[in-house]
């Protein structure tokens, strides 16, 4: 590959990923599993909190090496990253690499998935208090568990129904 192709992607791949950070934030996932080659020593002195269950190290989303500042997204733990976060390309990052859209429409797509969700942070907050340091998922489950004799109110029904068209949209469009 030429210089000038790898430069390339590598904008388009700062364009797509640095607006979106969604596999990083708690959006599209709700832990990452770490891998053969992955250091546990070396990712937990770069600020990774791991955890161990049934043998499996892995670390809770949204990530702490995430950063998200004026609408722009970054790890800063990018060079040193874990072998997971190193192999995922979303289908936006992926049809844009292999010419099947453009990266106009890639971004447009990220606008509108970032627009669902925040309509359905929006919506979590009116109902529960919840962890913000847990993925997206988690919260909405939390905020959908009604209380002991609650019944559903007209806000949680809107979370359902937004949170499983936020779900749809990321299926379709952002998991692989």
């Amino acid at each position: 590959m030429s210089d000038a192709i790898a430069d390339q992607g590598l904008r388009r791949l700062e364009g797509i990923c640095g607006s979106c950070g969604m596999c990083c934030d708690g959006v599209l996932f709700h832990a990452v599993e770490l891998q053969p080659g992955d250091h546990p020593r070396q990712l937990s002195a770069l600020g990774l909190k791991l955890r161990r269950k049934k043998g499996v190290e892995f670390f809770l989303q949204p990530c702490s090496a995430h950063r998200q500042e004026s609408g722009l997204c970054s790890c800063t733990i990018y060079a040193e990253r874990p072998m997971r976060c190193r192999g995922f390309d979303c289908r936006q990052l992926r049809g844009v690499l292999a010419g099947e859209i453009s990266e106009e429409d890639a971004l447009g797509k990220i606008r509108e998935a970032r627009e669902k969700v925040a309509e359905v942070n929006g919506l979590i907050d009116q109902i529960a208090e919840t962890n913000p340091n847990r993925g997206l998922a988690h919260r909405v489950a939390n905020a959908l568990t009604p209380s002991h004799g609650e019944v559903k109110s007209a806000k949680l029904l809107e979370l359902e129904v937004a949170s499983q068209e936020l779900e749809t949209m990321l299926l379709n469009n952002f998991r692989v």
